[in-house]
């Protein structure tokens, strides 16, 4: 009989969402810096140049890229992370006119917090990318003991160099932290998951649509009085 507590510890390395998850943090630290740079840098530019008419169309552009990578984000976070969260908004589309369109988007809420989440970005993406290295460090790290010890590499202030059975103690650590890191990095997909559907389905987002409880039970006709009471009462 399998334990299922190691089917799970070990099983893990055959989840989808486990390698969809490294993905996601693997893309998270230079989008965030991207993100970052492109809309301090174009929001500061517009803002300083309106007085001059140019950053009119330079805030019209950061606003479009702004929007378009929310939904990017948006994306990544349901098909990488699992994330419960709705496809980006369009709330112009409910009204008629430029000055209606463009109070209707920054009106919504969503676009406020798509910013937020943009800008929150690049400390995400700076852990991700930070635990991904130390994990990932360590593991390669046991894993190639044994081959420093057969070659006689040193390891510790260029002298000591490990025996070949401290080698392999250490390449079975490797392989248990090799899973261990996994889970781990499950668990930071988790936060950053639970972190999309908070800021993408919060107030002023169309957020998930809750289905209507079931219809009421039809009330059934009232069944007409036999002839026989009616003459009764007439009379």
């Amino acid at each position: 009989m399998k334990d299922p507590v190691l089917t799970r510890f070990f099983g893990v390395v055959t989840w989808p969402r486990t390698w969809l998850g490294i993905v996601f943090h693997l893309l998270a630290f230079p989008l965030g810096l991207f993100y970052f740079v492109f809309l301090v840098v174009g929001l500061a530019l517009g803002v300083g140049l309106v007085v001059v008419w140019v950053g009119i169309p330079v805030l019209l552009v950061v606003t479009g890229a702004w929007w378009l990578f929310t939904a990017l984000e948006r994306l990544q976070a349901h098909h990488l992370l699992g994330a419960d969260v709705p496809p980006a908004p369009r709330p112009w589309e409910a009204t008629d006119g430029v000055w209606g369109k463009l109070k209707a988007h920054f009106g919504a809420g969503s676009t406020w917090l798509g910013l937020a989440y943009l800008i929150a970005k690049l400390a995400f993406g700076t852990a991700s990318f930070a635990l991904v290295m130390a994990l990932g460090g360590v593991v390669v790290a046991l894993l190639a003991m044994p081959a420093l010890a057969i070659l006689d590499v040193p390891v510790v202030n260029g002298t000591w160099v490990p025996p070949l059975w401290l080698g392999l103690l250490c390449a079975a650590f490797g392989v248990l932290a090799f899973f261990g890191s996994l889970h781990v990095l499950n668990a930071w997909s988790w936060v950053c998951a639970r972190w999309a559907e908070l800021l993408f389905c919060g107030p002023g987002s169309p957020g998930r649509q809750v289905s209507p409880g079931p219809p009421p039970p039809p009330v059934p006709p009232a069944s007409p009085a036999p002839p026989g009471s009616r003459d009764e009462t007439a009379g």
